[in-house]
């Protein structure tokens, strides 16, 4: 960093000062027009290091400064939003015209937030408690989630051309379908036999996904 320093503050003297450059590049031959020349190079030089130099230094603070929330929409007012972080702290967020939001894998507009959905913010810190926003993408919950259960019943029927089973559960029959994974063949089973079987329930559904008997 010092030697970067040392040279720019070297090629600077060097536009301001002519002089220097007549002396030190230029021949005894050289017309004002390739000295100009020589000092318009130097001066590009300069000012294509300095630019680089400043877009690495925004870089790093970006990257120091990024942040990651994951919260619910609490209110919208205005293109900002106030989310309930898991600290149980509220955030406001920020967005611009290069905030990207993100809604059912597609990107969407920011009208098409609403209050209580779940979102994931990535941003700049601005302060400690307010984010410009890069990116928002809305987190969508499983509405109706898997449910894993233990059973252990004794088996009342089966019907193997619609691969089900039925079970007698509580002196009630709780008829099972099989997964797209289950293990379980039907043929190998009696109507009688006490079975232990991993059972999951989905959209109001019943499967047995496992089952052996005992």
């Amino acid at each position: 960093m010092k030697k970067q320093l040392l040279l720019l503050l070297f090629l600077t003297s060097v536009i301001f000062h002519p002089t220097s450059v007549n002396a030190a590049t230029a021949s005894p031959s050289a017309t004002p027009s390739e000295t100009q020349d020589i000092q318009e190079k130097i001066k590009k030089m300069v000012e294509e290091n300095l630019s680089t130099t400043e877009s690495n230094l925004k870089e790093k603070i970006n990257l120091q400064t990024l942040v990651g929330y994951v919260g619910t929409i609490k209110s919208i007012n205005s293109g900002n939003l106030t989310i309930d972080s898991k600290e149980g702290t509220l955030i406001q967020i920020t967005t611009s015209d290069k905030t990207i939001i993100v809604k059912s894998g597609a990107t969407s507009k920011l009208s098409s937030l609403a209050l209580a959905d779940k979102i994931i913010i990535i941003g700049t810190l601005i302060k400690d408690d307010i984010v410009l926003a890069k990116k928002i993408s809305v987190v969508v919950d499983e509405p109706n989630p898997v449910t894993t259960n233990i059973v252990v019943a004794k088996i009342s029927s089966i019907n193997l051309q619609k691969k089900i089973m039925g079970l007698n559960q509580n002196e009630t029959e709780i008829v099972y379908s099989l997964t797209k994974k289950s293990t379980v063949k039907l043929g190998d089973f009696e109507v009688g036999q006490t079975i232990f079987a991993i059972a999951k329930k989905y959209e109001g559904k019943d499967y047995l996904s496992r089952a052996k008997v005992i």
